[in-house]
């Protein structure tokens, strides 16, 4: 009986031994995959086209990625944020952006991933110097990516043309005939979804107190913005608010609501966000509510 215990035993602490081995081994295995840059991240290269000559000087990498958590929960990618327009311009000197410098080392239909520092990540790529929550306990972001093609400076700006008219396609797309697109549009530039009624009076704010609410989505409805509680404005100072939305308001009363498209030379424009959230030529819809409104006046 007490032969029988230890080769138990024996088994088990081999067993043991064994499992250590292959889980160090794993683990040294995965962390080699990765090289380091002196700048301060990690990249592995995952696939490389060897036919395609390197890029030339001022050209854009069109790229597909995806923004991951560590533990490979994604929180942003090109195709529903950006619309899959997101690019790059190629600088290899860039220091200040990891994700550029590694771009500009690489050509047409290269992938990979690169390892970056949470806080230098948000920085550099949505110009932030707060982590959100779904990233507060990791170490690093990691970016999964392929780049589609390279565009010269004049393909480029090729692009820039088609996506305004892509953008009015979108819209258009949206209601459910040419007929309804023309009659939704306002003289300043947005579309009506939903129209409260006398949203045409001449009702003029100006440098007044506006207590309201709004929420940003994209076209397919996903939400990328809503406004804080008890959020108030002073109408008509600048930089408050997009210009679009004070389009909207200078056509609202007081306890009115309404649903608007504001086209992106309305709203973030061709070059999207400052924070990188919003794509260049993205239209938004937006639901506004005016809950207040001090010392309105009336022509």
């Amino acid at each position: 009986m007490i032969l029988k215990y230890i080769k138990a035993y024996q088994f088990n602490f081999l067993f043991l031994l064994l499992f250590l081995f292959f889980g160090i081994s794993c683990r040294h295995k995965n962390k080699a995959h990765f090289s380091y840059n002196k700048l301060g991240y990690y990249y592995q290269l995952l696939s490389f086209n060897s036919n395609i000559t390197p890029y030339q000087a001022n050209s854009f990498a069109w790229i597909s990625a995806s923004f991951k958590t560590q533990s490979d929960s994604v929180f942003w990618d090109s195709q529903n944020n950006f619309n899959e327009n997101f690019f790059l311009p190629i600088d290899s000197n860039t220091k200040n952006n990891f994700f550029k410098n590694y771009i500009s080392k690489l050509t047409v239909l290269d992938s990979g991933c690169l390892l970056i520092k949470t806080k230098d990540f948000y920085l550099q790529q949505f110009n932030s110097n707060k982590i959100p929550f779904f990233s507060k306990n990791d170490s690093v972001v990691k970016i999964d990516f392929k780049i589609r093609q390279i565009l010269s400076e004049q393909e480029y700006k090729t692009r820039k043309v088609n996506l305004l008219t892509q953008e009015t396609e979108q819209i258009e797309a949206y209601f459910k005939s040419p007929q309804e697109f023309e009659m939704a549009r306002d003289s300043l530039g947005f579309y009506w979804i939903e129209k409260p009624e006398n949203s045409d009076l001449p009702v003029t704010i100006y440098r007044n107190t506006v207590k309201l609410s709004y929420q940003g989505s994209y076209l397919n409805g996903r939400v990328f913005e809503k406004s804080p509680d008890n959020f108030e404005i002073s109408y008509g100072t600048p930089d408050q608010l997009i210009k679009g939305l004070n389009f909207v308001i200078k056509r609202l009363k007081k306890g009115q609501n309404a649903k608007i498209i504001l086209p992106s030379r309305l709203a973030f424009g061709e070059n999207g966000s400052s924070d990188g959230a919003i794509a260049p030529y993205t239209p938004l819809i937006y639901e506004i509510k005016i809950i207040d409104v001090k010392n309105e006046s009336v022509l």
